[in-house]
């Protein structure tokens, strides 16, 4: 999906700020994880971020109200029961999901 940079703003606001760190540059999704506003749709950044519904279909609307910032990782559905990866920080860096 394709949003407008509004849009993209708008999302990007409802990440949390952590402390003295610059508010347009860095924040954390809601598992913690660090994301930086430059890195939206990154996936070979560390703090790569995107876009993703909060209530997938059959209600999915691309509203704002319905859109949230997410590290990329935490934004995957597994296959094994639809869970998903849960990526989160220690300090300044991410902690990445061990793989089996």
């Amino acid at each position: 999906m394709k949003y407008t940079e509004e849009v993209i703003w708008q999302v990007w606001a409802k990440a949390s700020v952590i402390g003295a760190n610059d508010p347009t540059l860095w924040r954390k999704d809601e598992y913690g994880a660090w994301i930086f506003r430059s890195d939206y749709k990154n996936k070979d950044s560390e703090y790569g971020w995107v876009i993703d519904h909060i209530k997938e279909a059959p209600i999915e609307t691309n509203a704002t109200s319905n859109l949230r910032p997410l590290h990329w990782l935490n934004s995957l559905k597994i296959i094994d029961g639809g869970s998903k990866h849960r990526v989160t920080s220690d300090g300044t860096h991410n902690l990445f999901p061990k793989t089996t």
